[in-house]
């Protein structure tokens, strides 16, 4: 199925909101070909030292790195809930002018993404950009790329 046709069948039985997002969320991570196809294309297309993820998606998407790939890039992975105030649950250390691609599976307020922009450039990283699946906001982010976008939809 593609992202079109998931987002619009979720929508039909959600209508929106947290529910909305967490079976959407839930569909993305069990994906592997979508897994394979952001993998490949931010390898592709971007010049960088390591992703930094979160949450459920992060632990899966750290997995599936690791055991599909030959793992030339760093992985830190963040706790989830950034955007509720969670702790980013990573030591402080220098990331030594590294440049980082913050993935994710939805994007909606930017909240997650502002925390981790924040820990990477306290400690001394470079913060490139965010993938997502799927980008929620209102206002088209410069630094975000998703591959659907609600409102190009609706």
């Amino acid at each position: 199925m593609n992202m079109v046709n998931m987002v619009n069948d979720l929508l039909i039985k959600y209508v929106g909101g947290e529910t909305f997002f967490d079976a959407l969320d839930e569909e993305i991570r069990i994906n592997d070909a979508w897994l394979y196809t952001m993998i490949n294309h931010v390898l592709t297309n971007e010049e960088f030292d390591g992703f930094i993820v979160s949450g459920k998606f992060g632990k899966r998407f750290n997995d599936f790195y690791l055991n599909n790939y030959h793992p030339h890039k760093e992985v830190l992975v963040c706790n989830g809930a950034l955007r509720k105030g969670n702790d980013i649950g990573l030591d402080n250390y220098d990331l030594n002018h590294k440049k980082y691609i913050f993935l994710d599976d939805s994007f909606w307020s930017g909240k997650t993404r502002d925390v981790v922009q924040k820990y990477i450039e306290v400690n001394n990283g470079i913060f490139l950009k965010s993938y997502v699946f799927y980008d929620g906001n209102k206002e088209k982010s410069q630094n975000v790329e998703s591959f659907y976008r609600y409102y190009d939809f609706h």
